[in-house]
């Protein structure tokens, strides 16, 4: 079985929020302004998808990990 991880390179996010606009469930931006993960699936995947598209600086990452079956 594989699991899916989102992740935000903390260096790189510039804070524009654009990833909250289009997947408001699954990123938020903390206090600092700086995008993280609430729920890797709070969204649906084409929402998940289109966020990490379009995030200006590429500080979104979706990766699949693999595991035996």
């Amino acid at each position: 079985m594989s699991a899916e991880e989102l992740t935000v390179d903390r260096d790189r996010c510039m804070g524009s929020g654009q990833c909250t606009f289009y997947a408001p469930n699954t990123f938020d931006l903390d206090d600092i302004s700086v995008a993280i993960v609430v729920d890797a699936h709070g969204d649906a995947d084409d929402k998940i998808d289109m966020a990490v598209t379009v995030c200006p600086t590429r500080a979104i990452a979706r990766a699949t990990s693999g595991g035996a079956s």
